[in-house]
């Protein structure tokens, strides 16, 4: 019987995929026998290309923006001409202001929303084409604990909403793709072990230990954790679910 979770011979778009949680993903996907597309907005999306390449993996790597519609539809255009199929996308590009609501400026909401938010439709439309004509696939988008509750200490409205939005967004896709064979899912981070987060626990240890005390399981989430979760959704093994935010959070959600 062959293990539902092998995705030997599939090709999966990983945007965002120079971060934590993207490299992660990229290898983590690698590993199971994908041929991964790495993607981010600039030349550094090479080194993730380079470390599965190093660890036996296939990987190719590709930068556009994931704001600007124009960017995003010439690189599907790419990577249809370049490798004929798409099998999956891990839609995972993401940024983040910290400031509170009344010192939002309209630049910063415009720009969380059009990476977090726009980026995410725009990414899954020009790259769920193919899929949708294709009859298969499967699609996994990021959202986030902070679209699901309001999150504390930090302040960050615009990020919290764009990532509601991605939540709901994998809802209204996953009825609409439902019968064209194209399952679209999320996964939903808790306080992840990021390069970003190490930084705010040295400089702000208050702030890491009421996460940590916030969080049941008492730690941050690995991001190999939140990998497996997301080539589980990709993978056969979740055939049947579709509609669905998976959330990896140590149950933050739920305290």
């Amino acid at each position: 019987m062959k293990n539902p979770m092998d995705i030997s011979g599939r090709n999966i778009l990983v945007t965002g995929a120079a971060g934590g949680i993207g490299s992660a993903t990229c290898l983590y996907l690698a590993s199971l026998g994908a041929t991964v597309i790495a993607a981010d907005r600039d030349a550094s999306v090479e080194k993730i290309r380079d470390a599965v390449r190093a660890a036996g993996g296939k990987a190719e790597c590709i930068t556009f923006n994931v704001a600007d519609k124009n960017s995003v539809e010439a690189a599907a255009a790419t990577v249809a001409d370049k490798f004929g199929k798409l099998d999956g996308i891990f839609a995972n590009a993401g940024m983040s202001y910290e400031r509170p609501a009344l010192e939002h400026s309209e630049a910063d909401w415009r720009t969380v929303m059009s990476v977090n938010l726009d980026g995410a439709f725009w990414t899954v439309q020009a790259f769920g084409r193919a899929m949708i004509a294709s009859g298969q696939g499967a699609v996994v988008m990021t959202a986030s604990i902070a679209g699901m509750k309001a999150v504390r200490p930090e302040l960050h409205v615009g990020y919290d909403v764009s990532k509601a939005g991605v939540a709901h967004m994998c809802k209204v896709l996953a009825a609409e793709w439902a019968r064209s064979g194209v399952r679209v899912n999320a996964v939903g981070p808790g306080y992840t072990d990021t390069v970003m987060l190490a930084e705010v626990g040295r400089t702000q240890p208050a702030v890491m230990k009421q996460w940590l005390d916030d969080t049941p399981v008492g730690r941050l989430i690995k991001p190999e954790e939140i990998a497996s979760a997301v080539a589980f959704l990709l993978s056969d093994a979740a055939s049947g679910i579709t509609g669905h935010v998976l959330m990896v959070d140590g149950g933050y959600s739920i305290a």
